[in-house]
């Protein structure tokens, strides 16, 4: 009897901690183990280290798959492991801007020095840098030789005589991919609110979707469950522990975060691409609004220089890829990672993919593990 006891107790407190981690997010729909063999197949065509995969569909995610190691030959990739998901922080970035646009504490029109206690040194009387055109990587803003996010070197950049080039914001002509510009963007979003971005996000959709993501490697709430980032030679370049000691300051303390430092899931990451595809929706839910969605999606209609794809606002759009008409999309990467969503506007469907240790490119110029379960599941027949 003493004994039955005791199991019952062991068996309740297994309950109660199995209540606190996430939940199970594997659908386990009638073709998961053949999309999960094919994505092993794939995954391992690659040469990945650890891969993970979300399939979205009408505003929900319908399934998710894993392979390989969160840290190698010791803890397994699963959906719910956190994963650098690189510059598709951007898009999250880009989410805090539109929201704060929305809700009348920014205008992404105005000069972006007019949230800050400074004034960017600029080299033409016409050139004013906003929000908008750092969204669609089109604003002067040089890159300095010391790359810090710290505010007081942000403010002595943009006040120096490197401040900026001599092109003229907001046109395609003009584009650069800019990290830094990120680092000023994020800034301002943080100082216009008088939050942090975790706050920012949080509050405007996070929350309600009960997603585990931070820019913070060290303020995710089950930090366990972070993946080591391997470079292609599968050699860990940032390690669990390093990214788990990492924590927010305060407003505006560093913004080197927010090009690419935001850390989720791939189910999270899913939960945000089904609500982009279904105009702001999450099962049902309007979570942001439809115009939020629509100003991400807003594009440039030139084709950036030297590309196959449309600037939107961070999104990206391209035409006729993995067997779609049109889809929104961004990609991520650095130190190994090679990240991925991508959604279809029309059929409203979408996949995410984060991995680590591949690093080859597919003919639409996407890492190639990310494009090859992205076209898999996209062309898929669901049920």
């Amino acid at each position: 009897m003493k004994n039955k006891r005791l199991f019952c107790r062991i068996l309740a407190l297994a309950m109660c901690l199995l209540l606190l981690l996430p939940q199970s997010v594997a659908q386990e729909t009638s073709l998961h183990d053949q999309l999960q063999k094919e994505i092993e197949k794939i995954s391992k065509k690659w040469d990945a280290v650890g891969v993970s995969a979300a399939y979205v569909r009408d505003g929900k995610v319908v399934d998710t798959f894993a392979y390989g190691y969160a840290v190698r030959n010791k803890e397994p990739m699963t959906a719910d492991t956190k994963v650098r998901v690189a510059s598709i922080s951007k898009v999250i970035v880009g989410i805090a801007a539109h929201v704060s646009a929305e809700n009348g504490v920014m205008d992404l029109d105005a000069s972006i020095d007019s949230y800050f206690d400074f004034n960017i040194r600029r080299r033409r009387e016409d050139d004013v840098i906003t929000a908008r055109s750092i969204l669609t990587h089109t604003s002067s803003i040089d890159n300095p030789d010391a790359d810090s996010g710290k505010y007081e070197d942000i403010k002595k950049h943009l006040t120096s005589s490197q401040a900026v080039t001599a092109a003229k914001s907001g046109q395609i002509k003009n584009w650069e991919y800019s990290n830094y510009a990120f680092y000023v963007l994020g800034a301002a979003i943080e100082r216009a609110n008088n939050k942090t971005m975790d706050q920012i996000v949080n509050e405007a959709f996070a929350d309600k979707m009960q997603i585990d993501g931070s820019f913070w490697g060290g303020d995710i709430k089950n930090p366990e469950l972070t993946a080591t980032i391997y470079n292609k030679d599968h050699e860990p370049y940032l390690t669990k522990e390093a990214q788990l000691n990492v924590h927010c300051k305060g407003v505006s303390v560093n913004s080197s975060v927010f090009a690419g430092n935001y850390r989720a899931s791939v189910y999270d990451m899913g939960k945000i691409v089904a609500m982009l595809a279904a105009d702001g929706c999450y099962e049902g839910e309007q979570i942001v609004s439809a115009e939020v969605v629509s100003a991400l999606e807003e594009y440039i209609p030139e084709i950036v220089p030297g590309e196959k794809f449309y600037q939107a606002q961070p999104l990206r759009y391209r035409e006729d890829v993995y067997g779609r008409q049109s889809v929104y999309y961004h990609t991520g990467s650095a130190y190994g990672e090679n990240n991925l969503i991508i959604y279809d506007p029309v059929t409203k469907d979408g996949v995410v993919v984060l991995s680590t240790g591949a690093y080859r490119r597919d003919q639409y110029g996407i890492y190639a593990v990310c494009g090859g379960i992205a076209d898999l599941l996209l062309n898929t027949e669901w049920q």
